[in-house]
């Protein structure tokens, strides 16, 4: 779920700024070909927009915030792997951690999206039904 959040943070940050630069670089390229004020200032104040809507949405801040959730459920899932090939295991410590770590992410990092959570939902619903 935090992977699928992660990358789409990234993506959605990464098609502004792109999207910004090209406008901004189209109205000085037909700015400098027509002479024509009204394309440089439109294409120009469309791309200015583009830029300011990831700081707006704060997507670097949120992506970030996806990103430190996904590392630690992988520690964690790192962790039972471990487990599950032998080495040493002691439930106390461990639910202890994956409680405090869980308790960090569900405080200091976002809500899952209710779109993410239905398809999370489907998919896994019914496996765990039987």
């Amino acid at each position: 779920m935090m992977r699928g959040l992660y990358r789409g943070f990234r993506r959605k940050h990464f098609v502004c700024n792109l999207s910004a630069g090209k406008l901004i670089i189209s109205a000085a390229v037909a700015g400098g070909i027509t002479f024509n004020p009204v394309v440089i200032a439109t294409l120009t104040g469309v791309g200015l927009i583009l830029k300011a809507v990831p700081s707006l949405k704060k997507y670097d801040k949120k992506t970030e915030q996806a990103n430190f959730a996904r590392i630690e459920y992988q520690k964690i899932l790192d962790e039972i792997r471990f487990y599950l090939r032998g080495e040493a295991f002691d439930e106390k410590v461990f639910l202890d951690r994956l409680k405090m770590i869980d308790n960090f992410v569900t405080d200091h990092c976002m809500e899952i999206p209710p779109s993410i959570s239905k398809k999370y939902e489907k998919t896994f619903a019914p496996s765990l039904t039987k």
